[in-house]
């Protein structure tokens, strides 16, 4: 059985210079990783341009009854975004929601014990927010309709504090020990109050359901590429949240240093590295599988999007895929989680600096 070595967090991830590496089952004080000593070929250039190369980004998976929402904040320094997505899981209709929001100096922060992600466009209100000290997060969406887009509002509300909860921060090389990706996770029940006007129709207040919150930051390649699958959701009466990746910035050593994660009912499984592939491309089924026997997993697309975006010295694209994931996954337990048509979403980005 695959297994990872846990540990408590440091106080800061970067100590004379370096990134401290491993899985934490506690949180540092913040997602801070500046500070490394020349982190590109060794070259000691200003420490000013090498933080021009982190990139940040935090992506937040919430299952509501017969909904799946995704709320996404790009931070890429010259470019940064803002988008909600709705997918209707019965119907099979997606609603997508953007605010390109320009140049900010710090779009995602880094303290963990509170922080907010928020646009201000009175038709684009898009918000989440973490406070520790009350262990709430809140997501708070207000987006205006159009003729084929409905008018949403979404209030949902987590806890921290709640047995099924969990959060964990990961350190791993990127792709060499010089640079570092530091991930903070942290999946949680929610209740949700939803309204819809227009193209679709929704009146829904306290409904329960689970979400995931992933928040990455990383030294940057001048190209860099990378695949995840990212679900949260109850199944049998279980609350379950998971992610896989694989990314250009992946180190060398996978097994040691990795992003895969599953939570169950608020315990944590460090999972192995995961091949991911999609031979007929993103519109057919993926294929995720291991070599520890431990995930076998298929992801059947239902809907997607993509964009692009070119600014200065920055061409990203991006694309998305609803659906459902059909397999299972194993915990740390040896415990086999069989999952049937678990709404679920794939995320597929390039960004060349």
């Amino acid at each position: 059985m695959y297994t990872r070595e846990i540990t408590a967090a440091p106080e800061k991830l970067i100590q004379n210079g370096k990134p401290v590496f491993g899985t934490f089952d506690t949180l540092p004080k913040e997602l801070d990783i500046k500070g490394v000593t020349a982190p590109y070929g060794g070259v000691p250039y200003p420490p000013i341009l090498s933080r021009l190369r982190i990139r940040a980004r935090a992506v937040y998976v919430f299952s509501v009854g017969e909904y799946l929402g995704l709320i996404q904040f790009f931070d890429n320094k010259l470019l940064n975004m803002a988008e909600f997505a709705l997918w209707n899981t019965r119907r099979g209709t997606k609603y997508v929601y953007r605010k390109f929001l320009g140049v900010r100096r710090k779009m995602i922060p880094t303290k963990l014990d509170a922080g907010r992600c928020s646009t201000k466009s009175p038709g684009r209100k898009i918000r989440f927010s973490w406070n520790h000290k009350s262990g709430r997060v809140l997501i708070a969406v207000h987006v205006r309709g159009l003729s084929h887009r409905p008018k949403v509002k979404i209030f949902s509300e987590g806890n921290f504090g709640e047995a099924a909860s969990k959060e964990i921060v990961s350190v791993k090389p990127a792709p060499t020990s010089r640079r570092c990706s530091a991930s903070w996770y942290a999946s949680l029940p929610i209740k949700t109050k939803i309204e819809a006007a227009g193209a679709e129709k929704i009146e829904a207040e306290n409904v329960e359901g689970n979400s995931l919150l992933f928040v990455n930051r990383a030294y940057y390649k001048f190209i860099t590429r990378g695949e995840s699958v990212m679900a949260s959701g109850l199944m049998d009466g279980k609350r379950i949240s998971l992610r896989f990746s694989t990314t250009s910035l992946d180190a060398p050593n996978t097994d040691k240093y990795n992003d895969n994660v599953l939570f169950v009912d608020g315990a944590f499984t460090p999972m192995p590295p995961v091949c991911i592939t999609h031979h007929f491309g993103i519109a057919k089924d993926w294929v995720l599988q291991d070599y520890e026997n431990m995930v076998d997993l298929s992801f059947v697309p239902q809907n997607s999007y993509s964009r692009k975006a070119n600014f200065i010295a920055v061409n990203a694209s991006y694309d998305t895929v609803f659906g459902f994931l059909n397999g299972s996954v194993a915990d740390s337990d040896g415990n086999k989680i069989e999952l049937k048509d678990f709404p679920a979403v794939a995320l597929r980005n390039r960004i060349r600096l």
